[in-house]
């Protein structure tokens, strides 16, 4: 009887130990198959991962060539501006000049208008309107020139009046021209 009690309980415990051994067979199988499935979700998502790394190093890249080529066309943008304020400035510089300029002219045209006007009195107006341009003009040597000659009534002092009023609308016109000293001696010289 103890033997057969042995033998029952070594069956049992074969028993046992065989299903024991098969369940953790189907639990080392189950196991394995979970391994491969978490090695392939694993795979998966390292892909994944690996795709997203690449994406984000190649945004980054795009994003800093972006910024490279943002600053460039800042700095381009600046240099621009610098060059266009420069112009600018030189532009002003030159508008001032050229004011400047056109302010230097009207005062010459007006001295050569009241030059002008005084010969053109003396040429096709009365002595009286000859005598009111000279004393109405701002010039102190043809009022001095003019009282010169009216009060000598003498050629010489009438070429040198001619000449003055000729010689300084010339010299504010920017035009050469030399005055006769003698009118004689200018007709003696073309007739010799």
């Amino acid at each position: 009887m103890f033997k057969k009690i042995f033998y029952i309980a070594s069956a049992l415990f074969l028993t046992v130990a065989l299903l024991g051994s098969m369940g953790l067979s189907v639990w080392t199988y189950n196991l394995n198959n979970e391994l491969e499935q978490s090695q392939a979700g694993y795979k998966s998502l390292q892909e994944k991962y690996n795709k997203l790394d690449s994406e984000t190093s190649q945004a980054k890249a795009d994003y800093e060539s972006r910024l490279d080529e943002t600053q460039i066309d800042l700095e381009s943008a600046q240099a621009e501006l610098k060059d266009a304020q420069a112009r600018i400035n030189k532009l002003e510089n030159d508008l001032d000049a050229a004011r400047a300029e056109n302010k230097s002219l009207r005062s010459k045209v007006s001295a050569i208008q009241s030059k002008v006007a005084v010969l053109n009195a003396f040429w096709f107006t009365s002595d009286s309107a000859f005598a009111a341009r000279v004393e109405s003009s701002d010039d102190a040597q043809l009022k001095k020139l003019y009282k010169s000659m009216s009060e000598s009534q003498s050629w010489d002092d009438f070429v040198e009046l001619m000449s003055y009023l000729i010689q300084s609308i010339s010299d504010a016109s920017g035009i050469s021209w030399q005055p006769i000293n003698n009118v004689n001696a200018a007709i003696i010289g073309q007739i010799g």
